[in-house]
């Protein structure tokens, strides 16, 4: 397991070396994300301002939810992009390397591609959500919990995009089904909880945990409930075993050459 750790973090230090020898190349693709993702709050700003709090969640809460979601894609597109790009590898045929290599085969396949946009998302969601910490005057057991929950979301944000990019492996050339597919679990989360019926709610948040990767860390801090503590971790372990299980049997679907068909 050391080993394997150590493979990523030394894949990650590869990636991104190889990434910021791109230069000017390299910040405009980080900050050109950023500029993208402010024209988000800009328009939640102006439509909090417009018509007052949603149901109790005013504009920071909003500016919360976004930076935890955006944080979750950041991880999940530069740390894991070749998870992302699973189905375009799997079409060429390239995955011949990921199971010839001796490395365990999720770690090896997350290494294979890098996306410098992605890092914008990942420090902005985490300038975001630490500011909204600030700003709300957490104490250190609402700092230590409210990571919790986003780790739990970050988990469970990557468990989606692995099953979803795992279509590659029954439908041919399913990059752009996988990314539609993928697309209808991430829009939910861009909204806040409290526009949600009690069970549309429950609903994204264990059949399809859209919210659970944005504004439940949020929902958390603002009722203090154990009880959303407790569904957050039982569902992102559902869907962990989920996903190690699909994966599994996916791959023994894989016929070498697929480029060929």
């Amino acid at each position: 397991m050391y080993r394997e750790i150590k493979y990523f973090l030394v894949s990650i230090k590869y990636n991104l070396k190889n990434a910021y020898v791109l230069g000017s190349s390299f910040w405009i693709g980080v900050f050109s994300m950023v500029l993208n993702n402010t024209s988000f709050y800009i328009i939640w700003y102006l439509f909090i301002s417009a018509t007052g709090d949603i149901n109790g969640w005013g504009s920071y809460d909003i500016f919360g939810m976004l930076g935890i979601s955006t944080f979750c894609f950041g991880i999940t597109n530069s740390f894991f992009y070749g998870v992302v790009k699973m189905p375009s590898i799997v079409t060429r045929g390239d995955f011949d390397a990921v199971l010839l290599s001796p490395r365990l085969i999720l770690n090896r396949l997350s290494g294979m591609n890098f996306s410098i946009t992605a890092l914008g998302d990942l420090f902005m969601g985490f300038g975001v959500f630490v500011w909204y910490g600030i700003t709300k005057l957490f104490s250190f057991e609402q700092w230590l919990m409210f990571l919790v929950v986003i780790f739990l979301g970050v988990i469970t944000f990557l468990c989606v995009r692995i099953l979803v990019s795992l279509i590659s492996f029954y439908i041919h050339d399913g990059e752009l089904i996988s990314g539609q597919i993928f697309k209808l679990f991430l829009r939910p989360g861009l909204y806040p909880g409290s526009m949600f019926p009690s069970k549309m709610k429950l609903f994204f948040m264990t059949v399809i945990p859209s919210l659970l990767t944005s504004t439940v860390p949020i929902d958390y801090i603002k009722t203090n409930s154990i009880n959303i503590f407790l569904l957050s971790f039982c569902v992102t372990l559902f869907w962990l075993l989920i996903t190690v299980i699909i994966f599994k049997i996916s791959i023994k679907r894989y016929e070498s050459g697929n480029f060929l068909r």
